[in-house]
């Protein structure tokens, strides 16, 4: 039931009291007295004992005081400071009707719980009730908790143990006993870090402790035990316990300290040799259950001590080793207390596994054990150790590798029986000695065995783990190379504690272990395999199909010690495999030039593309000649080309390593020959491409000689006949004449075209850097001869190109050609595209009649966006899609007097230089030539 709230109502006005009062305790949980005298309300509260918050069965607590303020001749500030000198943290509220800023404001100073204004409505009472229930719980709380402090500075002062609160490093608390401890008083043990107090000897340990605790680490001990320095030098014992605690707000750690007592003391040592032993301790009863088990039981068991309590030894010691454990705790429990048994069994531990256990066991005469203690050692490791041993020893002694052992000294203390088979000596003539004998024995070189002594020495002194080194050695049987192992040699029991024998084991190594293996095939392997890599080189030189076979065969007999070997290619006249090369041991055991299709094993092969390794030749029904010398043979495919061939003259010699390494060669010698093929290829097309230009010079000098002579013959005829024409005759002879002159005009300049277009078609050999600008205002200056019609506008980046300077100059010229003479805007139509260089005579530009009118153009040349070539534009009429495509090719022309060769002329420059050309149209709708210098050729629109 919840505690009721005592109010004392005083106010002169009885009427306002008993209303008030009868609003209050129509709410739950309050009880109003009211007194109309200020000095008896005051008697009332000093007999309730408020002023020290205690109740006795007789008198109630006041738990808040409401008051008037006017009230006669004292006030309600007077009553306030009256009821603050009984108790002055007593909840009060002034509740009056004639309240100023200034009293409420001197009432507050005067420390008042709070102000209310009086009213006769109940909103009034109810904020009456709130403020005064508010009031009285905090009042309440504020009490008890003194109460509770008071009650706990108690029993901590009048405490046995030291107590203290630290933050940091420094106390913030600590009781009297504490001081009595140290022999420090308040004020200095204030002054001082915790760790001051600590034992240099335990002070790391028990900072250790405070680090795990701060970090908040589950396995944190909150009891140990330690050292304290008191004030006078001497060193106590003391029991610690600590725990985490919030201190005014902030983490600290509250810690209680008590002094060990001698008891105490000798238990904790004897405690603690069983604990911190390494052996299991365990304590059996007269019923085989144990009493006891130190803690190292969690170490070596994986279980708490308590866990074992209560169960038998049965229980978890193995099966196969139950009757010996129960045999020997009979024994000793029937033997004089002197007895002691030894012996070794298999416990079970926590995770399933099973571990060796090596125990002393004695009957215990102490009364209070009245049993067997029993001293156990973890030897799991040391008994697989000596297995293991067991089974280095059975491996060492049936490897097929020679097996070394040499001490510290370089002398050897171990060798196999293959050591005695490889070296073709007794082991009694190595052990012991040097290692130098097997130099002695020449067994290796010099060299050799300086290089295994650098690297016993090496793995001695542990600048390295393992070391392999590949000697050459002489030894029996066809052993030439060995690879040598080298491992340090460490006592198997080393584990960085004292041995039995109080030696110290470090670790070091006792020796050093080495194994040796043949590796003669590998490196052999490997040496024909960078032999190879020359062949293969040197294949890269070969022009014909003889240079490669002759090399194959070469590498082949001395490189894969194939001495009887052949290289055959197919020939399509002939439908057979021809020999290209044969090695001289094969000259002489076999006779074969030629083998015809679908005879013999070697057609096989070639027509399957699949080797094949015959330990018996004659045995394959496909054999050629049964009676051949050759009685193992490896047959390899090369490609489509042909087939490498190797034999032997006996049963079962060449299926080994060397079959891989021919394969490679094989693939070599196909590599070669598809190069060799594309080089004679690419030759023939030169020397056809050469023959073709050659065939083209001369038919342009042909027809430029054969049509010049009678050309100009003719422009003779016609010059005589224009002198004996008159001026004013016959206006059609002159007609006539004229015409015939721009005939001559127009034939000179088809064979001109002719020559460029042969000429300018081959490909460019020599280039120099051309400054453009430069070549684009002479080759403007010849194609226009300053025509007042036409204007020339050159941006001022175009740069410079690596090309031929004369075709790169006529290029430009049949360009402003094109546009100067065919892209003028005209009156009524458009001039023919690709029809602009064939038009030598300025009278083209009238053919059209009198209803032609020229108009003046505009040329621009400039860069392509991203520098990759150049344009020339301009704003006449440009040039139909629809006929963009066919304008490069020569002959194409809708005029019938052009040649349709100016602008083929252009591509044909373009391509010599490796260019690409195309044309589209300029800004202004005219036509637009771009040739690019670098990338694929583009499209023509």
């Amino acid at each position: 039931m919840t505690e009721p709230v005592r109010v004392l109502h005083v106010d002169d006005d009885s009427a306002f009291a008993e209303l008030t009062a009868t609003y209050l305790e129509q709410r739950d949980g309050f009880e109003v007295d009211v007194e109309t005298d200020p000095e008896a309300a005051l008697d009332r509260l000093t007999d309730s004992g408020s002023s020290d918050g205690s109740r006795d069965a007789g008198t109630a607590c006041i738990d808040c005081v409401v008051s008037d303020h006017e009230m006669g001749t004292t006030t309600g500030l007077d009553l306030l400071k009256s009821v603050r000198a009984v108790d002055e943290r007593l909840p009060f509220v002034l509740f009056t009707s004639r309240g100023s800023e200034e009293v409420a404001s001197e009432a507050i100073s005067a420390g008042v719980t709070d102000y209310i204004q009086k009213g006769v409505r109940s909103e009034q009472f109810d904020l009456l009730a709130n403020r005064v229930q508010n009031a009285v719980e905090h009042y309440r709380t504020e009490r008890r908790l003194r109460e509770s402090e008071q009650l706990y500075r108690t029993v901590v002062e009048r405490s046995h143990d030291a107590i203290y609160v630290y933050q940091g490093d420094r106390f913030r608390f600590v009781n009297h006993r504490a001081c009595e401890l140290t022999g420090y008083d308040e004020d200095e043990l204030m002054e001082k870090t915790i760790w001051s107090l600590v034992h240099p000897d335990d002070r790391e340990r028990v900072r250790d402790i405070a680090a795990e605790r701060a970090r908040g680490e589950s396995n944190t001990p909150s009891r140990y035990t330690a050292r304290i320095v008191t004030k006078d030098g001497s060193a106590k014992r003391c029991k610690f316990s600590v725990q985490l605690i919030r201190y005014e707000g902030e983490r600290a750690v509250l810690g209680s300290v008590r002094e060990m007592s001698d008891e105490e003391r000798v238990e904790e040592r004897f405690q603690a040799l069983i604990e911190r032993s390494s052996d299991l301790v365990t304590i059996v009863d007269r019923d085989g259950v144990v009493q006891y088990q130190s803690p190292s039981s969690e170490r070596i068991l994986g279980t708490a001590p308590e866990d074992a309590v209560g169960t038998t030894v049965q229980s978890f010691v193995h099966a196969d080793d139950r009757e010996r454990v129960e045999r020997l705790l009979d024994r000793l429990y029937e033997s004089p207390s002197d007895a002691v048994e030894t012996m070794q069994f298999r416990v079970r531990h926590d995770d399933g596994s099973w571990v060796w256990l090596e125990a002393v066991a004695r009957a215990d005469p102490v009364e209070s054990i009245d049993g067997v203690v029993v001293n156990s050692r973890d030897v799991t490791e040391r008994r697989e150790r000596e297995e293991q041993l067991q089974r280095y020893e059975n491996v060492v002694r049936n490897i097929q590798q020679g097996a070394y052992v040499i001490g510290t000294d370089g002398r050897v203390e171990f060798v196999n029986h293959v050591v005695e088979w490889q070296v073709g000596v007794s082991a009694e003539q190595i052990v012991g000695e040097d290692l130098s004998v097997i130099e002695e024995l020449g067994l290796v070189s010099e060299d050799g065995l300086e290089a295994l002594e650098a690297g016993v020495e090496r793995v001695l002194s542990g600048e390295v783990e393992h070391e392999r080194i590949e000697l050459e050695v002489f030894l029996a049987g066809d052993i030439e190379y060995v690879e040598v192992g080298l491992s340090p040699l460490r006592d198997v029991r080393s584990s960085g504690r004292e041995t039995d024998d109080g030696r110290e084991a470090t670790g070091e190594p006792e020796g050093v272990v080495a194994i040796a293996t043949d590796v003669t095939e590998r490196t052999r392997y490997q040496r024909r395999l960078s032999a190879l890599h020359s062949a293969s080189r040197e294949l890269t030189t070969a022009t014909t199909y003889d240079d490669v076979a002759e090399i194959v065969s070469d590498a082949a007999e001395n490189i894969l010690d194939y001495p009887m070997n052949g290289v055959a290619f197919y020939d399509e006249e002939r439908d057979a495999l021809v020999a290209h090369a044969l090695s001289e041991e094969a000259a002489s055991a076999v006779d074969i030039s030629d083998i015809p299709r679908e005879n013999g094993i070697a057609w096989r092969v070639f027509e399957s593309g699949e080797g094949e390794v015959f330990e018996d030749v004659v045995d394959d029904p496909d054999v050629m000649n049964p009676e051949t010398e050759v009685q193992s043979e490896v047959i390899l495919p090369i490609g489509d080309y042909g087939v490498l061939m190797a034999g032997s003259r006996e049963r079962g010699k060449l299926n080994d390593s060397r079959v891989s390494l021919a394969k490679i060669l094989a693939s070599n010698a196909r590599a070669a020959l598809e190069r060799v093929e594309r080089e004679q290829l690419l030759r023939r097309h030169e020397r056809e491409l050469e023959h073709q230009n050659e065939q083209l010079e001369q038919v342009a000098s042909v027809v430029s000689h054969d049509l010049r002579n009678p050309l100009n013959l003719a422009s003779g005829q016609l010059e005589m006949l224009r002198a004996s024409h008159e001026a004013g005759d016959d206006e059609s002879v002159a007609a006539r004449i004229e015409r015939i002159e721009n005939a001559h005009e127009r034939m000179r300049r088809i064979v001109e075209d002719m020559l460029n277009l042969a000429r300018h078609g081959q490909p460019v050999e020599e280039l120099e850097t051309v400054l453009l600008a430069s070549v684009v205002r002479e080759s403007w200056e010849t194609a226009t001869a300053g025509d007042p019609g036409a204007e020339l506008v050159v941006d001022d980046d175009l740069g410079t190109v690596e090309a031929h300077e004369g075709r790169v100059k006529q290029l430009f010229e049949n360009l402003f050609r094109n546009s100067v003479e065919h892209g003028a805007r005209r009156a009524s139509g458009r001039s023919a595209p690709g029809d602009s260089v064939e038009h030598g005579s300025t009278n083209d530009r009238t053919e059209f009649g009198a209803d032609t009118e020229s108009h003046a153009i505009t040329v621009r040349v400039g860069r392509l966006d991203g520098g990759d070539g150049f344009f020339v534009d301009d704003d006449g009429c440009g040039i139909p899609e629809a006929d963009r495509g066919e304008v490069f090719e020569p002959g194409v022309s809708t005029n019938p007097e052009g040649t349709g060769l100016g602008l083929g002329i252009v591509r044909t420059i373009a391509r010599a230089h490796g260019w690409a050309v195309r044309v589209t149209e300029s800004g202004s709708g005219g036509a637009r030539f771009e040739v690019r210098t670098e990338g694929d050729e583009p499209s023509a629109r």
